[in-house]
């Protein structure tokens, strides 16, 4: 056995003899290993073996270049991005606070504690505005004995209708305030004539842009009212019943238009109430079948709440609208304008 083991050895020293003679460099073997003997020999990797390992450390490298390449242009893209959004962001805020500026100004124009002074237990309006800023406007005036309630609804919404709700505004005031006008027939002709003088009407290249509008004179328990596709509401003795308005706008040109809105009179008593209203709250999309509210609901809803008090039969249709709309976007501005005699 131990003859055998020194053969062995004997064997070894001179094949690694063989192996390792002179300056060639070789791979260290395992023989070299497992007798201990690998510190004796300069470990070399052959030619081919050296060739891969430089094709990795170079595709390794142009690997990595890429990298850095894609990560700095990410970079850049995202720094220029987040520029951009801070531009824009910046843009947003501005336009935002022009259009809150705006609201300040159309608040000024709608009725104020001196408008309604002595009215406040005759009149509640519900205004919801779809936008920061409205195309619906109600306008109160108190002269003596003459009261003036109006429902303006412009064309359109947020900005564009909040630039004419200045003009309709204006065009009322002007009738009423300047002029001295009575009836609301002749003040809504006024109106009329003010719009399409300011918009350019009679030019081709004018705006075509328009209003409906809904205006009472209420002198005691007398009505006197005209309408541009704004109809009047009113309850007496628990029936609801309603003056259509003419198929109108104030402003704007319509070429099928037969006849200019009529004045109506009407005689009431204390307790009875009239109601005007924008169509944004009969356009409202919602309810379990995501329909319109439309005006027959709106009726059957103002019929049931009417031996409410004028305080809690706007609150119970603010809720019921509120209700309706649910999680539906508001679809237009939304105007009501209620009074009890």
């Amino acid at each position: 056995m131990r003859k055998l083991a020194l053969i062995f050895i004997l064997a070894h020293f001179l094949l690694s003899a063989q192996q390792h003679q002179g300056t060639y460099k070789n791979h260290l073997t395992f023989n070299d290993t497992f007798f201990g003997n690998e510190e004796a020999y300069q470990v070399c990797y052959p030619k081919e073996h050296r060739t891969f390992f430089y094709s990795i450390f170079f595709a390794s490298g142009i690997a990595f270049m890429f990298f850095c390449i894609i990560i700095y242009q990410k970079t850049k893209h995202n720094k220029a991005l987040r520029s951009s959004n801070d531009v824009i962001s910046e843009k947003n805020r501005s336009i935002l606070d022009s259009i809150h500026y705006a609201k300040r100004i159309q608040t000024a124009i709608l009725p104020n504690q001196n408008d309604l002074k002595g009215l406040a237990n005759s009149l509640n309006v519900l205004y919801c505005p779809r936008d920061i800023v409205s195309g619906d406007l109600y306008w109160v005036h108190k002269s003596q004995e003459d009261i003036y309630l109006a429902v303006i609804d412009c064309t359109g919404h947020g900005v564009p209708g909040a630039f004419l709700s200045l003009l309709a505004h204006n065009a009322i005031e002007q009738a009423i305030i300047e002029k001295g006008l009575k009836g609301p027939r002749e003040i809504l002709d006024s109106m009329n004539d003010f719009v399409k003088s300011v918009l350019d009407q009679n030019n081709e290249e004018g705006s075509k842009d328009g209003m409906e509008i809904g205006l009472c004179l209420i002198q005691k328990t007398s009505i006197k009212y005209s309408g541009a596709n704004i109809s009047l509401k009113y309850i007496s003795n628990g029936a609801l019943n309603e003056i259509k308005a003419a198929k109108c706008t104030v402003g704007s040109v319509q070429t099928n238009v037969i006849e200019p809105p009529i004045e109506h009179f009407l005689e009431l008593k204390k307790g009875d109430r009239i109601l005007m209203h924008s169509d944004g709250i009969i356009d409202q999309f919602g309810g379990s079948k995501d329909r319109k509210i439309t005006s027959k609901v709106l009726n059957e809803l103002i019929q049931q709440t009417s031996g409410k008090t004028s305080t809690e039969q706007l609150s119970s249709i603010k809720e019921f609208f509120m209700k309706w709309k649910g999680n539906n976007e508001q679809t237009d501005d939304v105007l009501i304008l209620l009074y009890e005699i």
